[in-house]
Order: structure tokens, then sequence, then C-alpha cells
């Protein structure tokens, strides 16, 4: 499932579905498992329920949630933030200033969450090359 404009919201319930949301506040889902959401817009949300499932944000402010068993949130966007359901993992990119071409990668960290120093359903982003917890 693909949805290209402004605010559109993609969906694949089935396994190995994938759902990708390209304009700006775009929302993708994927429900069955080992799927994949892709949301690439500025403010776009991606997120990956099923077991085995990937979501990744792109976009500015963008957000990726991985809540089945054995998921992966990727956020790789400016100000992007990532979470997970326990046992599942993040990844966040901390990006730099504006160099006239791009916003470069500072830093880039992945975890699992443990529930102990990553929590569960928490929303996190890299800030100086560490995990912070956000809203």
């Amino acid at each position: 499932a693909s949805a290209t404009g402004y605010r559109g919201a993609a969906s694949a319930t089935g396994d190995w579905g994938a759902a990708s949301a390209t304009g700006d506040q775009g929302a993708a889902s994927a429900t069955g498992n080992q799927g994949a959401a892709s949301a690439t817009g500025d403010w776009g949300a991606a997120s990956a329920t099923g077991n085995q499932g990937a979501a990744s944000a792109t976009g500015y402010r963008g957000a990726a949630s991985a809540t089945g068993k054995a998921g992966v949130a990727l956020a790789a966007g400016l100000e992007c933030k990532a979470m997970g359901a326990l046992g599942c993992a993040i990844c966040c990119v901390e990006r730099g200033e504006w160099n006239k071409e791009t916003y470069p990668i500072i830093a880039v960290k992945a975890a699992i969450v443990d529930g102990e120093k990553i929590k569960a359903d928490t929303w996190y982003r890299l800030q100086n090359g560490e995990f912070v917890e956000v809203e």
C-alpha cells in the first residue's frame, strides 16, 4: 500500500505486507508479521505492529514504532524519534546543522528495548550521541 500525497495513509494488514507514506504528515502501518512501514515525508509516522516488523521514519520530526515481537524501529531523519516494545530494537540517527547540502549524520545508535536501559513504549531520540526520552 502506498500513499503519496499530503496527510496520506497507507496500511498493509497481511503478513509480509509493505506500507509507504511519502507525503508530509503521512502515516504508514504494517500490522501483519514481517511487515514493513515507511514514512518519508516530514512529520510522518510509521508503525510495525506484527512480529518481526520494521518501521522507518526518514523525514523531519518523523516517528517510528515497533510494537510486535522482535520488531525494529528506525528514526533516521532530522529530529526523528523511535519507540519499541520489550524485545524490539530501536535505531536512531543524530544529525548536525545544515551545511548547504544536507543535515550530516553525526551519530548513530541502536539498542534492544530491555525495560531497564531502554524502556518499552517510550519515545527516544539521539542527543550528543546518547538516547534521551522525548514526548
